[in-house]
């Protein structure tokens, strides 16, 4: 594989863990605790778990158990965050001293099955929180779902259009 090759499998894998996540941790309702200060991450997570706890109407037995399975899950998910870590500051030093291109597909193809890893560990985490829900809840998550999806689709499309108005305005002046 050539550079351009491991590049593309990278920043590949990449993209969907960057489309995964946000959506993966709102179904499974992490709130990661590990906020920086007032309304830090840990904190926002926590109260957007709560909202959607209310949301769903989860009974303190369901949210029990959806903490309890986050709460098991978080050291797996540290231990792949450190490995993740700890492998591409070793990418970094092998390209400061010039690794030749077998080294570096090495490195690309750990790096692909690590992210492999985190994506199963993810799913995980979303099996076990919708093992949680009922029936009910289900299809309410789902509707929840879709509007979000419908609008973000909504901000895009708008975002585009104020683009595509200054752009012109500009090509006008």
């Amino acid at each position: 594989m050539n550079h351009q090759g491991w590049k593309k499998v990278i920043a590949g894998l990449g993209f969907a863990a960057v489309v995964a996540v946000p959506t993966l941790s709102v179904a499974a309702g992490y709130d990661y605790g590990h906020g920086h200060g007032h309304g830090g991450k840990g904190h926002r997570m926590e109260q957007r778990f709560e909202r959607l706890a209310e949301q769903l109407s989860l009974t303190e037995g369901q949210i029990a158990q959806i903490r309890a399975n986050h709460e098991a899950g978080r050291a797996e998910h540290t231990a792949l965050r450190q490995r993740e870590h700890a492998l591409r500051e070793q990418v970094r030093a092998a390209m400061d001293e010039g690794a030749d291109q077998a080294a570096l597909d090495s490195f690309a193809s750990a790096l692909g099955s690590l992210e492999i890893q985190k994506m199963q560990q993810r799913d995980k985490s979303r099996q076990q929180f919708l093992a949680v829900l009922t029936d009910e809840q289900k299809t309410e998550l789902e509707a929840m779902k879709q509007k979000h999806r419908e609008m973000r689709e909504q901000h895009l499309k708008d975002r585009q259009e104020r683009r595509q108005a200054r752009e012109a305005q500009q090509l006008d002046s």
